[in-house]
C-alpha cells in the first residue's frame, strides 16, 4: 500500500526558478528606483522633508488597498467555495445555518437565484437610476459635490447568496408569515460614475445582513397573500473600492463621503422603518402594508463618558477631545450635542424610537470626536444584541 499511494501521487512542475528570477528583478529595480530618486534628491540640494508627506500617503493607500483586496477576495470566495472549504479557512465567517440551529440551509433557493439574476440585474439598474441617484446627488451637494451620475450600473454574474433562512412559527400573528434570510452579495459588479469632470467606478461591492420578508395578509382566495414586504432590520455591512481616476482622490475626504451617502440612501430605502413592498392583491390597500407596525417604544438616556481618547493633542502632548454620540436603532439616528475640550463628557440625553422587532433589531451607539478642518474621528462604539 505504501508504494501504492507513492507512484499515485501527482509530480507538478517547479516553477521557482521563473518565479525568483522575476521577484528578484522586480525588487531590484525597485530598489534602485528609490535610491536613484533620493540620491538625486540630495544632489540637487533639496529638502529631504518634502519626501515625507508623498511616502507616508504612498505607504498608507497601498495598505489600505491590500487590506480592502484582502476582504474582498475573502468574501467572493466565501460565496463560490463549497462548504468544507469555507468552513476549514475562514471559522469567524461561517453562514448562520451552521451556529444558529432554528437557520435552515437556502441551497435550492440560491439555485433559483442563479437562474433569475439577470432580470434581477435589470431591475437593481432601473432601481438605481430612478430612485439610488437622485438621493445621492441631493446628499452629495450637502458637501459641494455636484455632477454625479451613473454612467454604467451591472450586478455581474456572480449572484447574491442566501447563508441561511429561518422561518417562524411562534409570536407571530395569524394572518402572517415571517423569514429571516442572511444575505451576502460579492459579486463581479461593473459600476461606473461621473462626478462632474471625474470619471470613477466602484468595484468589489459587497453588502451583507440580515433581511426579513413578511407576507401579509393572510387572504382565503387567490393570491392568498396580499402583499410582500421586504427589509433589513439593521443597517448591513457594506464595503467597496475605487477604480479609475476616482482612485487618485481616494482619500479620507472623498472616499468617506460617497461611503456614508451610499450606506444612508441604503439605509433610507430597505432598512426598518424603511420597507420594500410589493402588493398582490388589489382587496389589500397598499398603505397598510407600507406603515411600520412598531412592537414599542423604546426610551434611551445617554448618560455620560469617561475617559475617552484624546485626539486633539496641543502642547507638550497634553490634549482633549470634542466627543459627541451618535445612537442608531435601524434607519433611526439620533445625535447628542458636541461637549468641548474633555474626555469626559456629560450629555444627559434622552431620545425615544419605534421598534418593530424587539427580538433582532439592535442599538447601536458611536462615539465620534468633531472636527471640522480633517474630519471626525471615531472613539469608539457599543452595541447590544437586542433593542
Amino acid at each position: 500500500m505504501e508504494g501504492k499511494s507513492k507512484d499515485n501521487k501527482i509530480s507538478k512542475a517547479n516553477p521557482w526558478p521563473y518565479m525568483n528570477i522575476s521577484s528578484l528583478t522586480m525588487s531590484f529595480l525597485t530598489k534602485l528606483a528609490t535610491a536613484g530618486i533620493i540620491w538625486g534628491w540630495g544632489y540637487l540640494n533639496f529638502n529631504i522633508a518634502w519626501l515625507i508627506a508623498p511616502v507616508a500617503l504612498v505607504a498608507w493607500k497601498t495598505e489600505r488597498r491590500k487590506d480592502n483586496e484582502l476582504r474582498t477576495i475573502t468574501a467572493q470566495a466565501s460565496v463560490m467555495a463549497r462548504e468544507k472549504e469555507l468552513i476549514m479557512s475562514r471559522i469567524d465567517e461561517l453562514p448562520s445555518w451552521v451556529y444558529f440551529p432554528d437557520f435552515d440551509r437556502a441551497e435550492w433557493l440560491n439555485k433559483v437565484l442563479y437562474k433569475v439574476w439577470p432580470s434581477i440585474n435589470h431591475f437593481a439598474r432601473e432601481l438605481c437610476k430612478q430612485s439610488i441617484e437622485p438621493a445621492i446627488v441631493e446628499k452629495l451637494g450637502e458637501y459641494k459635490v455636484k455632477g454625479f451620475q451613473f454612467e454604467r450600473l451591472v450586478l455581474g454574474r456572480i449572484p447574491l447568496k442566501i447563508y441561511g433562512i429561518k422561518a417562524y412559527d411562534k409570536n407571530t400573528l395569524r394572518n402572517e408569515v415571517i423569514l429571516d434570510a442572511d444575505i451576502i452579495y460579492a459579486g463581479d459588479c461593473d459600476i461606473t460614475f461621473s462626478v462632474g469632470n471625474i470619471k470613477g467606478g466602484i468595484k468589489d461591492f459587497q453588502i451583507r445582513g440580515l433581511m426579513r420578508i413578511v407576507m401579509k395578509p393572510l387572504l382565503p382566495t387567490t393570491p392568498i397573500v396580499g402583499g410582500v414586504q421586504a427589509f433589513f432590520l439593521n443597517p448591513p455591512a457594506i464595503n467597496f473600492n475605487l477604480v479609475g481616476v476616482a482612485d487618485v482622490l481616494d482619500l479620507p475626504g472623498f472616499n468617506e463621503i460617497l461611503r456614508k451617502t451610499i450606506v444612508e440612501q441604503i439605509a433610507a430605502f430597505v432598512v426598518l422603518p424603511n420597507k420594500i413592498v410589493i402588493p398582490l392583491s388589489e382587496a389589500v390597500p397598499v398603505e397598510s402594508l407600507k406603515i411600520p407596525e412598531p412592537e414599542g417604544v423604546l426610551r434611551i438616556h445617554v448618560v455620560e463618558a469617561k475617559h475617552l481618547m484624546k485626539k486633539d493633542i496641543g502642547v507638550l502632548g497634553k490634549g482633549k477631545s470634542d466627543p459627541y454620540a451618535i445612537i442608531n436603532i435601524g434607519a433611526q439616528e439620533f445625535r447628542t450635542k458636541t461637549i468641548d475640550n474633555t474626555v469626559n463628557p456629560k450629555w444627559d440625553f434622552w431620545c425615544e424610537c419605534a421598534v418593530t422587532s424587539a427580538i433582532a433589531q439592535q442599538i447601536t451607539l458611536l462615539l465620534w470626536d468633531y472636527d471640522d478642518t480633517k474630519g471626525d474621528e471615531s472613539l469608539g462604539r457599543l452595541w447590544s444584541a437586542h433593542a
